[in-house]
């Protein structure tokens, strides 16, 4: 019968825990601190240990390393948030897995029994310290935090990661969590917008020019890959690219030189590449619009941020979070909270965002009310079905964005995504019985699958 050991200060989770534990079959003993816990392995022996991230003295995250030098069995680490920096660094430090409070004993329960199945775990590799960063993603849903998991995971090495998502979801703020926890992280990190750069001056602006290279280069410029040499680039909605900086771009990921407009030297560079879009790649391919050797190059790891409202739990969250930035003595009433909660958020977690901003500057007391609301999120619903207003609003964001002249295209990519997610879940991931549900060949399924990182 498996020994669990549970490091938790606060005595009724920690009662709930041993009762929980015990009817599926486990013996348990106790510790109320990280302290007491490490005094406890060597006697006791553990096969699994179930940690809490806050403990007086010691916390989890910090107590994390001294105990996997001290015992082989995994570590479960459990906390009440859900954010990237705690996520990161529980799995850099030796985490097996984390859970999120309140706890979901289902989970827990298979979480505990993989863990036990895994074998004895190795000490975790040295960590640099994470610099501090003013923004942090948040969320307790299971989407996210797969998310995080995978940031703390790919985060050391330095492949080539692709992150996918639509606009406001984070993308950018993924990017640099990925360096933040690297061993680049005290070198630059740079951020480039691809629909940002100029045509005329992007190969200047990404790899730099000499001195007279064309009219108007009065002096030598760096370029932003030699600028971040030893840390990172990211480069945001790569699909923007144009054919000429593709395939320059192409070169610099299989040689890792750059050479300056007009200039006649190699110039040899350590540079990790992100790159980010909000348009699925494989489809560029397929239309002609984007190398498919680049493609390969940039899809070495995928990372898909979820949309906002394809994890409902966190708005709440997520708008306490931003409302405590810019008026931390404010709250949001039960009616205020619930239009947040029902409204489809096209913009993501950036309108989000912006919706809270607007509300605290509008509301003149300690509560947000209704009437402080953005207008768009308090309007009528009509007599429509959830699905036509849902195309109506997104419609409506694509029309008052960029127009593209692929609406039908873009819409019916956009839609779906969630239709082969909702269908998969459906079976239980089993893509033979999805792609019959969906008059899908498996092989198509697949590639689809693989393109929206589902």
């Amino acid at each position: 019968m498996p020994k669990i050991l549970i490091i938790e200060d606060d005595r009724n989770v920690c009662w709930a825990f041993e009762e929980f534990l015990k009817d599926i079959g486990h013996r348990t003993v106790a510790a109320s601190s990280a302290e007491e816990g490490m005094q406890l392995l060597e006697k006791e022996r553990p096969d699994l240990i179930l940690l809490d991230v806050k403990l007086p003295g010691m916390t989890g995250i910090e107590a994390l390393p001294q105990i996997r030098e001290k015992c082989e069995a995994p570590i479960i680490v459990i906390t009440a948030h859900g954010t990237m920096d705690t996520a990161v660094q529980a799995i850099q430090r030796g985490a097996y897995e984390y859970l999120t409070k309140p706890i979901d004993l289902d989970k827990a329960a298979e979480v505990i029994s993989l863990a036990l199945s895994s074998g004895p775990m190795s000490p975790p590799d040295e960590r640099p310290p994470a610099a501090s960063l003013p923004l942090e993603m948040l969320g307790t849903h299971p989407l996210m935090q797969e998310v995080f998991k995978q940031i703390g995971a790919v985060a050391q090495s330095d492949i080539t990661v692709l992150i996918s998502g639509r606009s406001g979801t984070g993308k950018e703020l993924a990017a640099r969590g990925i360096h933040r926890h690297s061993h680049r992280a005290e070198k630059p990190f740079i951020a480039v917008d691809c629909a940002r750069l100029p045509e005329t001056l992007a190969e200047s602006e990404l790899y730099g020019h000499e001195r007279g290279a064309f009219t108007g280069a009065v002096d030598q410029r760096i370029g932003h890959f030699e600028r971040a040499d030893g840390g990172t680039v990211f480069l945001d909605e790569i699909g923007e690219l144009s054919p000429e900086l593709q395939k320059k771009l192409l070169r610099f990921l299989e040689q890792k030189v750059v050479e300056r407009v007009g200039g006649e030297k190699e110039i040899k560079v350590d540079v990790r590449l992100i790159a980010a879009t909000h348009r699925p790649l494989r489809a560029l391919v397929d239309s002609g619009k984007f190398r498919e050797d680049l493609f390969y190059r940039l899809n070495v790891m995928t990372l898909h941020l979820p949309d906002l409202r394809d994890r409902i739990e966190d708005i709440e969250l997520l708008a306490n979070h931003f409302l405590k930035q810019v008026s931390p003595s404010k709250t949001f009433s039960k009616e205020a909270t619930a239009v947040l909660l029902k409204h489809l958020w096209p913009g993501n977690v950036r309108e989000l965002r912006n919706a809270v901003q607007h509300s605290s500057v509008l509301s003149r007391g300690a509560t947000i009310q209704l009437a402080d609301l953005p207008k768009t999120l308090c309007e009528p619903i009509a007599d429509q079905g959830e699905l036509d207003i849902a195309v109506k609003r997104l419609v409506d964001t694509h029309l008052q964005g960029e127009p593209t002249d692929q609406l039908y295209e873009t819409l019916t990519k956009e839609f779906e995504r969630p239709l082969l997610q909702r269908v998969l879940e459906f079976t239980g991931g089993n893509q033979r019985r999805a792609a019959g549900i969906l008059g899908m060949h498996r092989t198509t399924l697949r590639r689809k699958v693989a393109e929206y990182g589902l």
